[in-house]
Order: C-alpha cells, then sequence, then structure tokens
C-alpha cells in the first residue's frame, strides 16, 4: 500500500481573544501541519482558522493556522498524552468544532473512535481533475489525487471526524461517486522513506519545528490549578533543578514573548525557553 502527497505551507501567528481568523492578517512565516507538532498527539480542526467562530482565549491563543494535503487547517495543540490531547479536542467540540487527534509521528492505538481522525477515499473515474472540482463542489472540501493499494484515488475532507467522513462520503455516494471512509492513521510516517512498511501507507516524515516553551515559577502549592485556569493542559517541570508550570508551547518565537509578557503580568518571573 503507498501514498504518494505533496502538503504546502501557511503562515502562523500569534491570535488574541477575538477571531481566530485575523491570524492571517499578522502572519509572519510558513508551516505545514506536520511541522507544528514534535509530540505524539495533534489537536486538529479541518477549517481554516478565517472561517472558525469565535473562541475563547486560551483556545484562540493556542490556535495555529496551517496547511495539510493542500488544505488550510487549524493546529489547537500537541501533547504527549491521550487524556490531554482528547480533553483540548472535546474543548472545541463542545463549541461545535469538528476537531479530531491525529499523530503525525505514527500511530496512536488509544485516542477515541469518537475523536479520530478520518478522511474519504474516492475512486477515479475520468478525468481527475475535473472530479476533485466536482468533488469540491458538492462537499466544500479539498481533494487530491494519491496512489493506494496501487491504484488511483482521491483523497477528501482530510483529518475529519468519522461522523463527518461518513457524512460526505454518504453524500457522494447519493451522486454515484464510489466513495468509503479510511483512517488519517493510514497516513502517518513511520520512516524517512515514503515506502510501505507493515501495510500502513507513509509519507515523508518532516523535521519537527523548533519549539519555545513558557514556564511560570511553581512558587506554592496553587500556582498549577492558577496556571490551569488560564491553560487547561499545564504541568509542572523541572529546570535546573527549578520548579516551573509549563504553560504552553509555540513555534514561533514572537508568540512565546507576548505569551510571556501576559503571564508575567500575573505570575512574575515567567521565562521563554528554547527546545
Amino acid at each position: 500500500m503507498a501514498l504518494t502527497l505533496m502538503a504546502s505551507s501557511v503562515a502562523s501567528s500569534w491570535l488574541s481573544y477575538v477571531f481566530v481568523g485575523q491570524a492571517y492578517a499578522q502572519s509572519t512565516s510558513l508551516v505545514a501541519c506536520s511541522q507544528v507538532s514534535n509530540r505524539k498527539y495533534a489537536v486538529m480542526v479541518d477549517r481554516p482558522a478565517s472561517m472558525l467562530p469565535q473562541l475563547r482565549e486560551f483556545l484562540a491563543i493556542a490556535a495555529v493556522p496551517c496547511h495539510y494535503l493542500n488544505t488550510s487547517m487549524t493546529f489547537f495543540g500537541g501533547f504527549d498524552n491521550a487524556n490531554a490531547s482528547t480533553f483540548r479536542a472535546n474543548q472545541l467540540r463542545e463549541l461545535g468544532i469538528d476537531a479530531v487527534v491525529h499523530s503525525f509521528l505514527g500511530k496512536a492505538n488509544d485516542i477515541p473512535a469518537a475523536l479520530q481522525a478520518s478522511m474519504v477515499l474516492v475512486e477515479s473515474t475520468g478525468e481527475t481533475n475535473t472530479t476533485i472540482q466536482q468533488i469540491r463542489s458538492l462537499t466544500g472540501k479539498n481533494a487530491i489525487a494519491a496512489t493506494f493499494n496501487n491504484r488511483s484515488v482521491l483523497l477528501a475532507a482530510p483529518l475529519s471526524s468519522p461522523a463527518s467522513a461518513n457524512a460526505i462520503a454518504s453524500s457522494l455516494r447519493n451522486q454515484r461517486f464510489s466513495a468509503q471512509v479510511i483512517s488519517a492513521a493510514l497516513l502517518a510516517p513511520n520512516s524517512n522513506s515514503s515506502s510501505p512498511r507493515n501495510g500502513t501507507a507513509t509519507t515523508p516524515r518532516n523535521n519537527a519545528a523548533t519549539t519555545y516553551r513558557v514556564l511560570v515559577p511553581n512558587r506554592n502549592a496553587n500556582t498549577l490549578t492558577q496556571v490551569r485556569a488560564i491553560a487547561a493542559d499545564a504541568f509542572p517541570i523541572k529546570l535546573n533543578n527549578v520548579s516551573y508550570i509549563q504553560a504552553r508551547t509555540y513555534t514561533d518565537v514572537n508568540n512565546a514573548n507576548r505569551e510571556r509578557d501576559r503571564l508575567n503580568i500575573r505570575f512574575p518571573g515567567t521565562i521563554v525557553i528554547k527546545d
């Protein structure tokens, strides 16, 4: 089973407490979604930042516009465990946003079924570009050409929830397209080679982006609770034998510095470190 895909990138930026779409006007650097996080789990939304509703501050700050499989998406944080990623995805689901949990680093088998990322596979018939345009017109979702199981196919709605992907596939079948839902885990890279291994389709691994961590001094027993009221996935760490709370991570140093300055008002001594 093999899959060959090209992914481009769009800009990332810091987001204030209004509309996430403002990020595009402040963009300064390019990023592909798979480069945003070096964590095992990534929380993603299959919509561009400009099309998201108003968000609470802690979610707006976490949002990073990115591009995956030729589709504009929004990244909402990388996490080291399934519980933290599930918590963030469910925060977005409560707002009616179709968030999923996905791993760009390899298969993750402990993601809840409802939060797993899916996509729609459409059998390619006729002229590819014409079919892609038809799929986009019918579903409002992007589609790209690929090879899967040694046959030409089209992939639509990358990183959608299973429910959304099933609805899209059903709509396409009603229009006489041969469409089925597949797991986005089939796209998880397992090496620098695009050759399949153990039956899993692969794409080339991208080098992880530099991570800037915003750390709050852990001065007393209440600090963690206070920081988690602002950043729900904050956790304690040790740096040079000094106790801190890691509040957030960023791939853009300017974003990290802005968050440091904001938190420093309430938590003096907040710092930024570079991985």
